[in-house]
């Protein structure tokens, strides 16, 4: 028995030996680190941040053990550099055991500050992120550095994923992800440095070191929270031999548990029969309709209440998960014979789908692809009905998983690329002895653009509703009168594919024409609205994503008065464009005139027939955006005859 006890305590030692974050420690000593005059001129900058994960192999059983140390070291500069470090927060979610915090802080004149560690407090569930272990470092002032230092014991868990990249920079970052004899894979993203294999005290493990990681900034036409630098990992148990494909297979069979029925619940029989009596019989229609009726009777609720994915309960209740929902339409659409696909991805503004590693933390969104009419049901979507793919899925890649739980991945894509446009025709004459402009304006919206208007017009409360019209009828005229108002097909159900949201206004406006002696300058740029710009100082940092491909065509009439004559037209000419390798247009603005007599016709084309352009096209799409802004300034001048 004494010899069992001597063999246990030392593979316990050499387990306690072999444990990285146990020798790892600050310097005993601390100093302010050199700085560059750039890096001073920050209101903070990160020294060195270091993240370890660390998994241990029982010296025997089967629990697998998981420490994480974060050690950071930041020099603030500004109360607004002071304000973004000097309070820690430590999730405690899957926390077994807290084995060490420790912080400090560095003064100019090198006096060290220790953290009281009575200070920290736990808070629970903070803005519903879970619970959490806070305190304030003391002692940080301008100019100082603050030093923070921690190891958290966890519960084990086979993967996870750490976003690197911060509203700070970085000089200097290590992840060190040590897993030993376990089967372990670690991957980095949008990041120009990749992992390499290092030994942690005899024990395998990958180390990435990054430097000078500039801070991610909020840009238009961007998705900076999925570009941000970030690494996903995996880990399993002792033996285990798992590949991706093994994982995405045993997700998918779990998931779509249900997708598929064999038998179509009685109730679900009846009221398919029911909505679909007396209307047409093509995929469209069903569908469509299927879609409509789910959202104008059924609920989804967040929480994890197993009977919101029980089929009977959800009928009764007319409440379902996320899950739970898709085998209402399940049932639905097996009951009107229409060919579905059940999809899994994540929000391209959130997270890029890695089909090459697994990651369960995409799989966020799920969709319904019906492939005969190449559109799309977003369930939790209530503002859309059947249709191409909502913005904040387009590009990203998906799992479409088919009646036999075979699955596949594919980019997500937009099969009709004019299937969002505005098109808009307007008739502007001058009234009351050249007192006030007024615009006869009727417009047509398709796709994405008439379903946000809808919604929008449906769905917000009758206030917002009449704030709205502002923006239908000539955003940025601060004087404008609206004299007449209407809108067609606003109902959020449309039987017809893309049929068009249509807005036929009357304004007037006196701020548009400007008396200059006996001329008048009128400001015709400013009847397109206010125009989105693209006017940055600071370098880009991200690829432009926009929303989906769009076009827009106007038609715009003038009529002059008859006693006045124009100058000015060379402003109305403007052409701006991106062109591919092979000399294709990518995206465009152009406007350009024609006179004949007294009727002056300006015709606009602007279009993006891509979503996704390189941030080394980013000057030519950001000519074209400002073409646009550009032409909202532009003004003609009505001389009197003489």
């Amino acid at each position: 028995m004494r010899a069992v006890i001597v063999i246990l305590l030392c593979l316990s030692s050499t387990q306690v030996f072999s444990q990285f974050y146990k020798e790892y420690d600050w310097a005993k000593k601390p100093t302010l680190h050199t700085l560059t005059e750039k890096e001073a001129n920050e209101s903070s900058i990160s020294i060195m941040e270091k993240y370890v994960v660390e998994y241990m192999a029982p010296s025997f059983g089967k629990d697998v053990k998981k420490f994480e140390t974060t050690h950071t070291i930041a020099r603030v500069h500004d109360e607004k550099g002071i304000k973004t470090h000097n309070t820690v927060y430590i999730s405690m979610y899957e926390v077994i055991n807290i084995v060490d915090i420790k912080a400090r802080t560095i003064s100019p004149d090198g006096k060290v500050t220790l953290l009281n560690k009575d200070n920290i407090k736990e808070v629970k569930n903070v803005e519903e992120y879970g619970d959490f272990k806070i305190f304030a470092i003391e002692g940080a002032g301008k100019d100082s550095e603050i030093e923070v230092l921690y190891t958290l014991e966890k519960e084990f868990s086979a993967f996870g994923r750490e976003t690197l990249q911060k509203s700070y920079p970085i000089k200097k970052l290590e992840y060190d992800f040590i897993y030993g004899k376990l089967p372990g894979r670690a991957k980095v993203y949008n990041a120009f440095t990749d992992f390499d294999d290092r030994m942690y005290n005899k024990r395998q493990g990958k180390q990435l070191v990054l430097e000078d990681i500039v801070p991610m900034i909020e840009e238009e036409y961007a998705t900076p929270d999925s570009n941000k630098t970030y690494i996903a990992y995996q880990c399993f148990g002792l033996g285990t031999n798992v590949t991706d494909d093994m994982l995405w297979s045993n997700v998918v069979t779990n998931i779509t548990d249900g997708m598929f029925p064999e038998k179509v619940h009685p109730e679900i029989a009846k009221i398919v029969e029911t909505i679909l009596k007396g209307q047409k019989t093509d995929e469209f229609t069903k569908a469509y309709l299927i879609d409509d009726y789910v959202k104008t009777n059924y609920t989804i609720v967040q929480n994890n209440n197993a009977q919101l994915s029980d089929i009977d309960y959800i009928i009764e209740n007319k409440s379902a998960s996320d899950l739970g929902i898709i085998k209402v339409y399940s049932h639905l659409l097996e009951a009107a014979k229409v060919e579905y696909m059940p999809v899994i991805t994540a929000d391209v503004y959130e997270h890029r789908f890695d089909s090459e590693f697994f990651n369960p933390g995409a799989l966020r969104e799920f969709l319904i692809y019906i492939p005969k009419t190449f559109n799309y049901i977003t369930p939790n979507r209530v503002d859309y009905r059947l249709s191409e793919i909502p913005p904040n899925i387009l590009g990203n890649t998906g799992i479409y998983v088919n009646n036999k739980k075979q699955f596949s991945f594919y980019k997500i894509k937009q099969k009709d690329q004019d299937y969002s446009r505005v098109a808009r025709n307007m008739n502007i004459s001058f009234e009351d002895e050249m007192e006030y402009v007024k615009i006869d304006q009727n417009q047509e919206y398709y796709g994405h653009w008439a379903m946000n208007n809808r919604a929008y017009l449906n769905l917000v409360p009758d206030e917002a509703a009449k704030e709205f019209e502002d923006y239908l009828t000539g955003s940025g005229i601060e004087d404008k009168v609206v004299k007449k108002y209407e809108t067609v097909n606003k109902e959020m159900a449309q039987l017809e594919y893309n049929t068009p949201f249509l807005v036929n206004s009357t304004i007037t406006s006196e701020s548009l024409l400007e008396e200059a002696g006996d001329s008048y300058i009128f400001q015709v740029g400013k009847v397109i609205g206010t125009q989105s710009e693209l006017y940055q100082e600071t370098k880009r940092i991200n690829p432009i994503q926009m929303q989906y491909p769009n076009r827009y065509n106007y038609e715009i009439i003038v009529n002059i008065p008859k006693e006045f004559e124009v100058e000015g037209l060379e402003s109305l000419i403007i052409k701006k464009e991106l062109l591919d390798e092979e000399g294709k247009q990518k995206c465009k603005f152009e406007s350009n005139y024609k006179l004949e007599g007294t009727k002056l016709t300006i015709m606009i084309e602007e279009f993006y027939k891509e979503f996704e352009y390189d941030i080394a096209e980013y000057e030519g799409f950001r000519e074209v955006i400002n073409a646009a802004s550009d032409f909202n300034k532009a003004a003609i001048l009505m001389n009197p005859k003489e």
